[in-house]
């Protein structure tokens, strides 16, 4: 069995050839080469302990990474594109979060974070996290 993940218009269950150039890729790097950017902001990879209420029902898992619209978390099973979740984030536990659900994928769950008011206090919450932008003077 081959560690390396074929390439655009290779043959599915063939690797390249070996002398082709090509270089072992993991799968986590093929998922999220597939999924694209579709974040008006940058995402930052992080590794925090959150809680997403689904229902009544509590799950402790792990926000993968943040953008200024959501979040992707892992370790949290079960949930299909447009539900609706709670998130708290461990370091901010005065309050939850409404997310929607916006794609499951083998890394995690992909939430959005909802318009309004919710949004404004999550850019609060991740501000220390993100990249500081700029002034437009400044580009």
């Amino acid at each position: 069995m081959s560690d390396t993940v074929p390439g655009p218009g290779a043959p599915a269950g063939q690797a390249p050839p070996a002398g082709a150039g090509a270089s072992p890729r993991d799968s986590a790097a093929v998922i999220l080469q597939g999924l694209g950017e579709r974040r008006e902001g940058a995402r930052v990879e992080v590794q925090l302990p959150c809680t997403v209420f689904i229902g009544s029902h509590v799950h402790d898992g792990t926000l993968r990474d943040v953008s200024t619209g959501g979040a992707m978390v892992h370790g949290v099973r079960g949930l299909l594109a447009g539900d609706l979740v709670r998130l708290r984030l461990a370091r901010l536990t005065d309050h939850v979060f409404v997310a929607e659900v916006r794609g499951v994928s083998l890394l995690g769950v992909h939430l959005a974070i909802r318009a309004g008011a919710d949004q404004a206090l999550w850019h609060e919450a991740i501000r220390g996290l993100l990249p500081q932008e700029p002034p437009e003077a400044m580009r």
